[in-house]
C-alpha cells in the first residue's frame, strides 16, 4: 500500500493537524491549490484506522469497518474534482468501483505485516453523491455512516451539517465493534463572511444548553469543532508549494480580480455584499486569539460608540506597546439574522456596568472615551443631561470624549490600521483581538466595509464612508479607544494640516487622559 503510505504525508503543518483531529466536525480553509483535497482524502485513511478492531476468524485477522459519504454540490463537479484526485490514490481498479448514482468504491486496505502482531486489514466503504436539485434529507436520508465529507462545503447548504449530524457514528454496528470516532469533516476555499461556514468554524455559534448536553454525552476529550486555516498562497508558510508548478500563483494572479485574490489567494473571507474590507492591514490568524485572557496588574481601558445602537470594547495596553483586545458589548434584537437593538444610555450603561464586574471583577478601569458627539446637547428624551452623561451615571464610570479632532475619520481610522501593521518583540501584532470578540472579527474579516457604488457604463467607485450595519458601532468603538490611546497621534496631525486660524487646534501629546 504505498499509495496509502503516500498520501498520509501531509502537505504543510495545518493540513497535518487537519489530518489527525477527531473534533466532531473539523475543517479547513486554504487558498486554491493548498493541497485540502489531498488532506481530506488521507483523512478518510485515518478515521477509518482509528475504529475499533474485530476478530473475524474466516480471515484470521482483526478487521476494522467504515463508511464514509463525500458530498458535493453537483455530480458534474464532484466527478471533475474530488472523483479524479481520489482515483489517483485508490484507483478504480482498487477493489469494486461503481459509477451509479451516488458512486460507489468498497475496497480493503492492510496494515501491518501479516503474521505480526498488530496486522490487521481495514473495510473502506465510499459513497460519492451529490445535493444538486434534491433535498439534503433526501440525499442523505437512510445513511448509516461513520464520517461525512463535504466537499467544497462553503457551496453546500447549512442543512447539509443540521442533517449530517445525525447520520453518523451509525456504523459499523455494535456487533461489528461500535463506532469509535465518527466526525463530519469539511474543507473550502475561504467564503464571503456571510456563509453559514463562518458561523460554524469561525464564531464556532453551538447553544450553550445543546453544548453542555454533547459534552456531558462523549465528554470533553473529543472536541465539538476543529478549525483549521492555512496560510495564504503569499504568506510566510504557504502549504504545498513544492507539488505546484513554477508561478502557478503569480499566473493566476495576471487575471484575477482583486475579491477573487483576497479569497482563492489570499485566503481571506471575502466581503459581505461586494463591499471592499476597510481594514486589508487585518489577518484574521495573526490578529486573532483564542479567549484573549486579560493581565493581572493592567487596567482596562475602554471605547465607546454612543447613539441608539452604542457598542463598548474593552482592552487593555501591555509594556510591549499592544492593545489587547478583550471583550465588546453591542446589542442585537435578533442575533441568529443580527439586527441591531436600539438602546438608551442609562439601559446601556447598566450593561457595560454588568459586563466589568461579571468579566473583570477587581480590574481597575483606567479611562473610558467615547464618541465625542455624545457631550453635545441632551439626549433627546426631555433629560437635560446629555448622552455620555447618563451613561457615565448608570455605568459609574468617568466617562470623558475621546480626543479626535473634528471627530476626523481618516484619524480614526489610522488609529486601528497603524498597530495593525506594527510588529513588535517576536513578530507579535500591535493589536491583538480575543476570538470571543464575535462581532467585532466578522467586521475586521469582510463585514465593516467601503460600500461599492455602480456607474454608468457599468463601473463603479467606492464610497470614501464606511457602511453603517451591524458591524460598524462596535468598530467606532474600537477606534474611540486606539485613538485614546495614542494610536492616532500622527494621523491627527495630519489631519490638521497645520492650519492655523481655522478655528480651535486639537493638539494630542502622548496617550490622554481624561483624569487630568
Amino acid at each position: 500500500m504505498s499509495g496509502v503510505e503516500r498520501v498520509m504525508k501531509p502537505v504543510g503543518p495545518v493540513a497535518g493537524a487537519f489530518m489527525e483531529s477527531r473534533a466532531v466536525i473539523a475543517g479547513i480553509m486554504g487558498p486554491v491549490g493548498a493541497g485540502k483535497t489531498v488532506a481530506s482524502i488521507a483523512h478518510c485513511v485515518k478515521l477509518a484506522s482509528w475504529q475499533n478492531a474485530v476478530w473475524d476468524p474466516q480471515r484470521g485477522c482483526h478487521v476494522k469497518k467504515c463508511r464514509i459519504a463525500v458530498v458535493r454540490d453537483t455530480y458534474p463537479n464532484l466527478d471533475r474534482t474530488v472523483i479524479k484526485s481520489w482515483h489517483q490514490w485508490f484507483p478504480a481498479t482498487m477493489g469494486k468501483w461503481s459509477w451509479g448514482s451516488p458512486r460507489t468504491h468498497n475496497f480493503t486496505m492492510t496494515a501491518g505485516t501479516k503474521g505480526l502482531r498488530g496486522y490487521h486489514e481495514i473495510d473502506m466503504e465510499m459513497i460519492f453523491t451529490a445535493i444538486g436539485e434534491h433535498a439534503v434529507e433526501d440525499v442523505l436520508r437512510g445513511l448509516e455512516l461513520t464520517g461525512l465529507w463535504f466537499n467544497e462545503a462553503d457551496l453546500l447548504p447549512r442543512s447539509a451539517v443540521d442533517v449530517g449530524i445525525g447520520r453518523i457514528g451509525r456504523y459499523p454496528s455494535a456487533i461489528e465493534g461500535g463506532c469509535a470516532v465518527s466526525q463530519i469533516f469539511c474543507d473550502f476555499n475561504a467564503p464571503d463572511e456571510d456563509n453559514w461556514a463562518y458561523d460554524l468554524f469561525v464564531d464556532q455559534s453551538i447553544d450553550p444548553e445543546i453544548r453542555q448536553q454533547i459534552e456531558e454525552e462523549i465528554g470533553q476529550d473529543q472536541p465539538l469543532i476543529a478549525f483549521y486555516r492555512q496560510p495564504g498562497a503569499r504568506e510566510k508558510g504557504a502549504e504545498n508549494l513544492h507539488n505546484l508548478p513554477k508561478g502557478y500563483y503569480a499566473k493566476q494572479l495576471v487575471g484575477m480580480r482583486a475579491d477573487k485574490i483576497r479569497r482563492l489567494i489570499d485566503n481571506q473571507f471575502g466581503a459581505v455584499k461586494s463591499g471592499m474590507p476597510v481594514y486589508p492591514e487585518w489577518n484574521d490568524s495573526l490578529h486573532v486569539v483564542d479567549k484573549l485572557a486579560p493581565v493581572r496588574g493592567l487596567p482596562l481601558r475602554i471605547g465607546m460608540d454612543a447613539g441608539l445602537t452604542p457598542a463598548a470594547v474593552i482592552g487593555q495596553r501591555n509594556a510591549l506597546g499592544q492593545t489587547l483586545v478583550l471583550a465588546e458589548l453591542a446589542v442585537f434584537i435578533d442575533e441568529e439574522d443580527g439586527s441591531l437593538g436600539s438602546i438608551g444610555p442609562t439601559a446601556f450603561g447598566e450593561a457595560l456596568a454588568d459586563l466589568l464586574q461579571s468579566r473583570f471583577p477587581g480590574f481597575p478601569v483606567e479611562w473610558a472615551a467615547v464618541d465625542p458627539a455624545a457631550a453635545a446637547g441632551t439626549d433627546g428624551s426631555g433629560n437635560e443631561l446629555n448622552w455620555l452623561q447618563i451613561a457615565a451615571k448608570a455605568s459609574g464610570l468617568r466617562i470623558r470624549p475621546a480626543p479626535v479632532p473634528n471627530n476626523s475619520l481618516d484619524v480614526r481610522l489610522e488609529a486601528v490600521r497603524k498597530p495593525l501593521s506594527r510588529l513588535v518583540e517576536a513578530g507579535r501584532p500591535g493589536l491583538l483581538v480575543s476570538s470571543e470578540c464575535k462581532v467585532l472579527r466578522r467586521g475586521f474579516n469582510s463585514g465593516y466595509v467601503f460600500r461599492r457604488t455602480a456607474l454608468a457604463g457599468g463601473d463603479g467607485r467606492y464610497e470614501n464612508k464606511p457602511v453603517k450595519n451591524q458591524y460598524s458601532h462596535v468598530h467606532d468603538a474600537l477606534q474611540y479607544l486606539m485613538v485614546t490611546s495614542g494610536e492616532g497621534r500622527m494621523a491627527a496631525a495630519a489631519a490638521d494640516g497645520g492650519r492655523r486660524g481655522s478655528g480651535p487646534r486639537v493638539q494630542v501629546v502622548g496617550e490622554y487622559n481624561p483624569f487630568a
